[in-house]
C-alpha cells in the first residue's frame, strides 16, 4: 500500500529559471564625450570619413601640419614639449613646407577660381576643428609628439613621402574614438530597450543568515522617462562635415 500511495505522488515542480541580472547603471560615453555626439559617415571599409581622406604627397604634408599645429597649441607639458619641437619643424623644413602651402594652394585656384581662398579656408577650419576633438586629445598629444620628433629627423626629401604614413598615424585617436563612440550607442541602445523588464536586484546576505543567496524577489523599476529627442532642446552635435565633393584634392 506505501509503495503504491509513493507511486502516485506529484513530482516536485522544477526549480523556477532565475531572471537574468540585467545592467541598472547606463551607458556613459567614451572619455568624457558628450551624449549627443553623431558619427560620421564611414566608407565601404568601415573606416570614418575625414577631412584627411584621399591626401597624398604635398596635401599630405599641409594636413600633418595642420595637425601639428593644433598640437603645438593644445597640448602643454612641462616645458612645452610640443609647442618646441613644432616651431623647431617649422625652421628645418620652411621650404618643405612652403612647397606643400603653394601645392596646395594652386589646386585651390585651379578648381575653384574666384573663391578659392573662401573655400581654401572653409576646409581648413574643418581640418583644424577635426584634430580639435576633446575627447581624443588624451591620446592625440602623445602621438603628435611622437610624429613631429620623427619629422624633425627627417631630411627634406623624405618628409613627403613619409607624410602619408604621418597622417594616417595622427588621424588613428579621432578612428578609435569614433569606433569607442559606436560601441557605446549600441550599448546605449541595448541598456534602454533592456530597462522596461523585469530585473533581478543582487544583494549582499545578512551575515547572520546562512540561507540567504543573494537574490531578491524580481523587481520591476518604474518605467523611465523616454529620452528626449534630438530634434528638440539642445541640439544634436554633428562631427565636421566636408564640403560637397567631399575633398578637393580628389
Amino acid at each position: 500500500m506505501a509503495l503504491l500511495l509513493a507511486g502516485c505522488a506529484k513530482p516536485p515542480p522544477p526549480a523556477p529559471v532565475p531572471l537574468p541580472v540585467l545592467p541598472l547603471t547606463k551607458p556613459l560615453p567614451p572619455m568624457g564625450a558628450a551624449e549627443n555626439l553623431v558619427l560620421p559617415d564611414v566608407d565601404t571599409q568601415g573606416v570614418y570619413i575625414t577631412p584627411n581622406r584621399g591626401m597624398t604627397g604635398q596635401q599630405a604634408l599641409w594636413h600633418v601640419r595642420m595637425a601639428l599645429n593644433v598640437a603645438a597649441l593644445g597640448c602643454r607639458d612641462a616645458g612645452d614639449v610640443m609647442g618646441v619641437e613644432y616651431n623647431r619643424m617649422l625652421r628645418l623644413h620652411a621650404p618643405t613646407l612652403a612647397r606643400a602651402n603653394a601645392a596646395a594652394d594652386a589646386v585651390y585656384a585651379g578648381k575653384y577660381g574666384a573663391t578659392a581662398m573662401a573655400t581654401r579656408d572653409s576646409l581648413y577650419t574643418v581640418v583644424y576643428n577635426f584634430f580639435a576633438l576633446p575627447p581624443a586629445q588624451k591620446a592625440f598629444c602623445p602621438t603628435a609628439r611622437a610624429v613631429v620628433t620623427t619629422i624633425n629627423g627627417l631630411t627634406p626629401d623624405a618628409l613627403v613621402a613619409y607624410a602619408p604614413e604621418a597622417l594616417a598615424l595622427l588621424e588613428k585617436p579621432f578612428q578609435d574614438f569614433w569606433t569607442a563612440y559606436a560601441d557605446y550607442l549600441r550599448r546605449l541602445a541595448e541598456w534602454r530597450r533592456l530597462y522596461r523588464q523585469p530585473v533581478v536586484e543582487v544583494l549582499p546576505c545578512p551575515a547572520a543568515d546562512p540561507t540567504c543567496s543573494g537574490d531578491a524577489p524580481p523587481v520591476s523599476p518604474p518605467a523611465p522617462a523616454p529620452p528626449p529627442a534630438l530634434s528638440t532642446g539642445t541640439p544634436a552635435l554633428a562631427p565636421p562635415r566636408l564640403p560637397s565633393d567631399e575633398s578637393i584634392f580628389r
